[in-house]
């Protein structure tokens, strides 16, 4: 089976508890930061204001979500925000049960960064 083309056939091209993960993170984009477009960037589902500020990418059975302004916020969520790139970190999320008031926060700060300086994405 080739790349989904589209965000829904990759969420629906999923399995387990990686689908389960990666569902409740859409949910939870979706019904906290509505103004974000998102369409299949580099084969998943990324979400923009300004610029790129999350991405989701099933890896077996749990989801990266990628901040792609992690950098600028690991330092506050040592432990939580993973990964070495100049720009580019995320959160592995095991089970739903890990999109607690913590990752929220991480995100919400996301979502704050891209409004009042958002970094072009290469």
């Amino acid at each position: 089976m080739g790349k989904p083309k589209t965000v829904t056939a990759y969420f629906e091209s999923l399995n387990g508890n990686a689908q389960r993960i990666a569902h409740a993170l859409e949910r939870t984009i979706q019904t906290r930061w509505r103004a974000l477009g998102c369409k299949l960037a580099w084969g998943f589902p990324c979400w923009t204001g300004n610029e790129r500020i999350f991405s989701v990418i099933a890896h077996g059975e749990r989801c990266n979500l990628q901040l792609w302004q992690g950098a600028r916020l690991a330092g506050d969520y040592l432990g939580r925000i993973e990964g070495t790139g100049k720009a580019l970190r995320h959160v592995k999320v095991y089970s739903v049960d890990d999109i607690d008031d913590e990752l929220i926060d991480i995100m919400e700060r996301a979502v704050a960064l891209d409004a009042v300086n958002p970094q072009r994405v290469r």
